[in-house]
């Protein structure tokens, strides 16, 4: 599923550098590297506040955007993306048998930036210790092995993948979001019930062991990251002399860098960033179709006491006519995107049902049906229920998103709501409180960014997720059952049809949850640098990058 803000929660990353071309300091007042990225040959990339701190190198503590680039670049994966279409990485080649279910990966030989060998059985290791800590320390990472039912190093070079059913290839594009760890690093750290490994920090001893094409030598949460060439990658090598990673509070500090030419990309820049550096002399707008979706998520428990006329489907239909998506579309992501329609995205429209549509804005529709459950305005114009509480609710949201909330408070009081933002600093926390049993919030807003099998996004929601990255308390067993299924049909066809009905259980007959928008993926571009193909996900994309003249 998603490389997340699984949350994406949102928090950041200012600066520590030992190039002189990299930027010091970070946000809207960060001064300018005393060279251009493209004279120095460092690849420069900028992110902003919203798409979240780097807080660790572990990829089991941390699941924002900065995690996700680091990892492509230190951490080897079996496989990579090329828009959804599946590549080699670390393995060069691989076998199917027993008619899908069991896949085997032949691996280029390697070793681990400290001179240890790369071989499958850090591979095995790492995904074990997944399969088995999938609820608890390996929450955020887990979903790549959807429907794995074992994983073998058959010998250094061989790794054996055996799903519990057939599975289509397909499946594999998850195992691009598998990362492997160095057992020899982790494994001390992984005792007990393992939630000790997430209070592990590779980046306390740098430079950080790696086997993919860079390794960390400085490391800022709150700055700028550096990672300079690992001379023993087992692949093609890069062509910068170093990325340094950025950190920018706001999104106006990216567009003057990118302006500047202190940044050569403004990786998943957004909006904000395309619309201010728009017309600007030697940049370039990359936009393509969406592969992420926010989300309004109702806590579904039917264990949790208060506000108990959440529980009702009217309830959370008629909030949902409410919610004006094209203004969303239109202020959030200025007009980079399309209204919420799925918990997919666009880019996976082929296994949306065609009749599911997103809900239009219509107030005096959600209107009749709250006036129908006998849900009466007071006088402050905020409904009540028979029992006599008010229908005003919190919603748990990170400070970054202040729009997003401004616009849902707007659309929900004209049909009688209150919402009122709660801003969590640990998201997980304040959704799954207390001790993961979802008794206490009311909404919270996710935001995703999905892998192309549509099998992990609806993941997210079934019971096993709970405490983890099910953000709406959803639980439901016929769910589950059929979401288990559909994972190893072969017919495409039928597949589409469980997917779809799946999807329709989520958005319809239970309303859990209501699709916001899906945002376009924008990426702003120096033009003196090529091989920046922002459809790609993986360590090729990183090591193909050069600067021209």
């Amino acid at each position: 599923m998603s490389k997340s803000r699984r949350r994406r929660a949102a928090q950041v990353w200012c600066a520590v550098t030992v190039l002189a071309a990299v930027a010091t300091g970070c946000g809207a007042d960060a001064k300018p590297a005393t060279s251009s990225p493209a004279a120095s040959g460092i690849l420069s990339v900028g992110v902003t506040a919203s798409l979240g701190r780097m807080t660790s190198l572990n990829p089991l503590a941390d699941n924002l955007y900065g995690s996700w680039i680091a990892r492509q670049l230190i951490y080897p994966a079996l496989v990579q993306l090329n828009g959804t279409k599946l590549e080699p990485s670390w393995a060069s080649k691989w076998d199917v048998s027993e008619g899908g279910r069991v896949y085997t990966f032949h691996l280029r030989p390697g070793a681990w930036s400290d001179g240890k060998p790369l071989t499958a059985h850090d591979a095995a290791w790492t995904a074990n210790f997944e399969l088995k800590h999938a609820s608890d320390a390996a929450g955020l990472v887990s979903f790549a092995l959807e429907g794995v039912k074992s994983v073998k190093a058959a010998d250094d070079k061989t790794l054996v993948v055996t799903y519990a059913e057939a599975m289509p290839e397909s499946v594999l594009t998850l195992l691009a979001n598998f990362h492997v760890l160095p057992k020899h690093v982790y494994e001390p750290h992984a005792g007990g019930d393992g939630s000790k490994i997430l209070a592990f920090r590779p980046e306390d001893k740098l430079p950080a062991v790696s086997g993919g094409p860079f390794t960390v030598t400085e490391f800022a949460g709150d700055g700028t990251t550096i990672f300079e060439p690992n001379k023993g990658y087992f692949g093609t090598p890069p062509k910068v002399g170093a990325v340094g990673l950025q950190v920018f509070q706001n999104d106006e500090g990216l567009a003057q860098a990118l302006r500047a030419g202190t940044v050569a990309w403004g990786y998943g820049g957004g909006s904000a960033v395309a619309a201010s550096v728009k017309g600007a002399a030697g940049l370039k707008v990359a936009a393509s179709p969406s592969q992420e979706v926010a989300m309004l998520n109702v806590n579904t428990n039917p264990k949790k006491r208060d506000n108990p006329e959440l529980k009702q489907v009217q309830v959370r239909e008629a909030m949902s006519l409410a919610l004006d998506r094209a203004e969303l579309v239109e202020v959030v992501l200025n007009g980079y995107g399309r209204p919420g329609r799925s918990v997919l995205a666009p880019f996976q429209d082929e296994w949306i049902p065609k009749d599911l549509r997103a809900d239009p804005h219509d107030p005096a529709k959600a209107n009749g049906i709250l006036d129908g459950l006998g849900y009466k305005r007071g006088a402050d114009g905020i409904r009540v229920t028979p029992a006599g509480d008010r229908m005003s609710y919190s919603v748990v949201v990170w400070k970054e998103i202040s729009r997003v909330a401004e616009i849902l408070q707007k659309n929900l009081a004209e049909v009688g709501i209150e919402l009122k933002p709660d801003i969590a600093a640990d998201y997980t926390a304040a959704v799954t409180k207390p001790d993961g049993k979802y008794l206490d919030f009311d909404l919270a807003y996710s935001y995703w960014t999905l892998s192309p099998d549509p099998g992990g996004t609806l993941r997210v929601y079934s019971c096993d997720s709970w405490g983890s990255v099910n953000f709406a308390g959803f639980c439901d067993k016929d769910y589950d059952t059929l979401l288990d299924k559909q994972r190893g049909m072969l017919d495409p066809a039928e597949r589409t049809t469980a997917v779809g009905t799946l999807q329709k259980t989520l958005l319809r007959d239970t309303r859990a949850v209501l699709p916001l928008y899906h945002a376009e993926t924008v990426h702003v571009v120096r033009q003196d640098w090529a091989g920046i193909e922002t459809q790609r996900f993986g360590p090729g994309l990183w090591t193909q990058i050069h600067r021209v003249s």
